[in-house]
């Protein structure tokens, strides 16, 4: 059995807003009691709708944001507890591919030195051996080499993403943070781009936390899936479990909204429980369940008490009072 990369408990993320001049400041729960494991090879996929604390999370994670409370453990070691130069240490371990292939990229940087950067500032490698590290590293994205001169603006949005997934790689990390990578490309590039991280994946042991709003994207590329609403995981299972049948009514209402694109059964989107409501105020997130003003299964105890995370079948946790069975819209016994 594959040990643990990584373990995450109870991490919270807050920010603070308002306060000053009498005013009393409130806190915004961004990533509120997270907890979950992850195995070397694994690939844990992150949904949820927009503001749900997904990037939040993972810049946490990388401690690009410091955590309110809680622990992140990589290979048994505290990150939340480094030191800086320990942190300096560990950078190589984990890197992140950015969402932005148009921003994440410095305009004023050639394509060598992008990919170059995190070698030199580790100070790994120098001099002809770098040079051909970031040649091979271009290769394996499918770049051609003789690019490595040009600028970011002279390429498109695809071969940006695929600068970004080499400047992640250079440093042949352990653990790779994905924040939605194919969410600013056409859509006729993101299956190249999901396709290319999932060989490199292959080729050399990476570990992913594959964040995304997409669902069929997640269901290609994960190995277990966890689905966020206000900063909590309220479902948490291997992807073919999750996708044959959802327990929380959230994550079920999240498949029914998925487009049904054969003209011949769109007749059936008549009869599917499409989610209604806004999410709630993230500053002033609802008592008990968070999700239940806009649950159709939802009770008084869901109005009053938080629902424990719990693990209801082997390696499926859910944080709910009144699980679905099947995922078909009854309650589970």
């Amino acid at each position: 059995m594959a040990e643990n990369l990584l373990e995450v408990r109870h991490l919270k993320t807050y920010f603070k807003i308002g306060g000053g001049f009498g005013k009393k400041a409130e806190y915004l729960r961004a990533v509120d009691d997270v907890s979950f494991t992850l195995k070397k090879g694994e690939t844990l996929g992150i949904v949820g709708e927009s503001g749900c604390g997904k990037s939040t999370l993972g810049n946490t994670i990388i401690r690009l944001l410091e955590p309110t409370d809680g622990e992140i453990l990589f290979e048994g070691k505290n990150i939340v507890k480094m030191s800086k130069r320990e942190l300096a240490r560990l950078r190589p371990n984990i890197q992140m591919i950015f969402q932005d292939p148009f921003s994440s990229l410095d305009p004023h940087m050639r394509v060598f030195d992008i990919i170059a950067e995190p070698l030199r500032a580790h100070h790994v490698m120098h001099g002809k051996e770098l040079e051909d590290r970031v040649m091979e590293l271009m290769h394996v994205v499918g770049l051609d080499p003789s690019y490595a001169k040009r600028f970011p603006h002279e390429f498109s949005g695809g071969q940006r993403q695929r600068i970004g997934i080499a400047r992640a790689l250079a440093l042949r990390p352990k653990l790779v943070i994905c924040d939605e990578p194919v969410s600013a490309l056409d859509v006729s590039i993101q299956a190249q781009i999901l396709n290319l991280i999932y060989e490199l994946q292959e080729k050399f042991d990476l570990t992913y936390i594959f964040i995304a709003h997409g669902l069929p994207s997640v269901k290609h590329i994960s190995s277990k899936v966890a689905v966020m609403y206000l900063g909590k995981i309220v479902e948490l299972a291997d992807r073919d479990d999750l996708f044959s049948h959802p327990m929380h009514p959230y994550t079920h209402g999240l498949f029914e909204a998925i487009p049904i694109p054969d003209p011949k059964f769109r007749s059936q989107e008549d009869n599917r429980e499409i989610l209604s409501g806004d999410i709630p105020n993230a500053l002033h997130p609802p008592k008990g369940c968070y999700f239940h003003p806009r649950c159709p299964y939802a009770t008084e105890e869901c109005k009053c008490n938080t629902p424990e995370f719990r693990e209801l079948e082997p390696n499926h946790f859910v944080a709910c009072h009144h699980p679905l069975a099947c995922g078909q819209g009854t309650l589970k016994e």
